[in-house]
């Protein structure tokens, strides 16, 4: 692999990093230890690391990057971008305490789709991919992964389908992927033993394979090494990236679903198991008494749930919608309309998310979900963006048992564009941070907190 690391190259990323980037002060944590990606235990390590995968290069409006320095300390981060084409580049950056920076790969590298690969000298440090059409975003993460699902995917005409993999390690990973549909389960032969060689990316085109195919399921099984997995659909243009989910599931939640005349609200459903699975969608609407929606899915196939429309749940805002099976299952979000469907994968409940307005759309609604069978009280603190002085605590939650909360009505500083970052936090790991951009109708983007992974 060739390294670039040219003098000339070096003052492009620099001035990249200054164009793209929004160095932002914040303030400190009053609770650090309540910080993501395991910071609880990584604020004072001597080095951490961070992996993104599934950027574009889009002309006109390539994906970037955003670092964001939770910690009061400045922080060095060496930074790696490789590209499909083989290429390189490697530079550090100075990250002040409370600052965020961004990079575009595709300013410092010739390729077509990148990685970034961040070694950091401390703890505290996360980030955020968002893509260039500024519509979804999924968090980067701190470690590889041995296996890996996602569902909902098509490669119908006008769709395209692919999952972008980094081998984060000094060794060659190698992996088998196996395709569910409706009619049931493929292994295609030249999806086995897919190789990635050490710190590399590449992607995979589900399209070679699974010709015009709606609701499609992917399950990764690596069988050396370990890798990063981001799924990227791109439907007549509307492109959605998918961060999937390391293990099946019985129980998942998705707290923001829209129910807006126009727009589409589907849950899709993959069963990668040998037993039939027979699924039950629970649906809060307001004041509605909504029957619960079931599924049936037979060993190794995909189905779905429609939400929106449905003549069986009324147009009345968004609804909030637990899923449950007799087998463990994998499932997707599918938001759009008529013509277009952006995927998203339900979120891991945790203890704490961070909230920023990466995208710069602002948010058309915010919620916190509580997942357990118990109360549970969550704090809200926030970090402004012109002032390190430490901001106090600006909301206390209470929710009950299966409780969303918006955090437009409990935080009386959030709104539709913050100029803030929020941290929410709780001591189980029972929260669930929904957002979706602001569109009309609404909820059609769906996106992902800094949830800590």
């Amino acid at each position: 692999m060739r390294r670039v690391r040219r003098l000339p190259l070096i003052v492009v990323v620099i001035g990249a990093f200054v164009a793209t980037g929004v160095v932002t002060s914040l303030q400190r944590a009053t609770n650090p230890s309540q910080l993501p990606s395991g910071l609880a235990v990584s604020l004072n390590a001597e080095s951490t690391a961070l992996y993104c995968t599934g950027i574009s290069a889009n002309p006109g409006r390539p994906g970037r990057v955003t670092f964001y320095n939770t910690s009061p300390a400045s922080r060095r981060l060496s930074v790696s971008v490789v590209s499909d084409k083989g290429h390189t580049f490697t530079t550090s950056i100075e990250l002040s305490g409370h600052a965020s920076q961004s990079i575009e790969p595709s300013a410092v590298d010739p390729g077509n789709n990148f990685a970034v690969a961040v070694q950091i000298n401390g703890g505290g440090v996360v980030g955020e991919e968002i893509a260039g059409t500024r519509h979804t975003e999924v968090p980067c993460v701190a470690n590889g992964v041995t296996q890996w699902y996602a569902t909902g995917f098509n490669t119908l005409v006008g769709s395209s389908a692919y999952l972008s993999v980094y081998n984060p390690t000094a060794t060659t990973a190698v992996f088998n992927a196996s395709i569910y549909t409706t009619s049931g389960f493929s292994a295609p032969q030249s999806f086995q033993g897919l190789s990635v060689p050490a710190h590399t990316q590449s992607e995979i085109n589900l399209g070679t394979e699974v010709v015009d195919t709606a609701n499609v399921g992917v399950g990764l099984m690596v069988v050396r090494g370990s890798i990063v997995v981001v799924g990227v659909q791109d439907a007549n243009g509307v492109v959605s990236l998918d961060p999937g989910e390391t293990s099946t599931a019985n129980e998942t939640w998705f707290p923001l679903v829209t129910t807006a005349q126009g727009a589409t609200a589907q849950i899709r459903v993959a069963n990668p198991s040998h037993v039939r699975a027979d699924v039950t969608l629970d649906v809060t609407l307001g004041k509605y008494h909504v029957v619960a929606q079931t599924l049936s899915l037979a060993p190794f196939s995909t189905g779905l749930i429609n939400v929106t429309p449905n003549p069986a749940i009324p147009a009345a805002g968004f609804a909030n919608l637990t899923l449950h099976s007799s087998a463990p299952v994998v499932s997707a979000l599918a938001t759009g309309t008529s013509t277009w469907m952006a995927l998203s994968s339900p979120f891991t409940p945790g203890n704490a998310f961070l909230v920023n307005d990466f995208t710069q759309f602002g948010f058309g609604a915010a919620t916190v979900t509580n997942t357990s069978s118990v109360p549970i009280t969550v704090n809200v603190t926030s970090y402004r963006r012109t002032t390190l002085k430490v901001n106090s605590e600006v909301g206390t939650i209470t929710l009950a048992s299966g409780q969303s909360q918006s955090l437009f009505q409990s935080v009386p500083s959030f709104s539709s564009k913050p100029s803030a970052t929020f941290l929410v936090s709780s001591s189980k790991l029972s929260m669930v941070v929904s957002l979706t951009l602001a569109t009309r109708p609404p909820g059609l983007y769906v996106v992902a907190p800094l949830d800590g992974r």
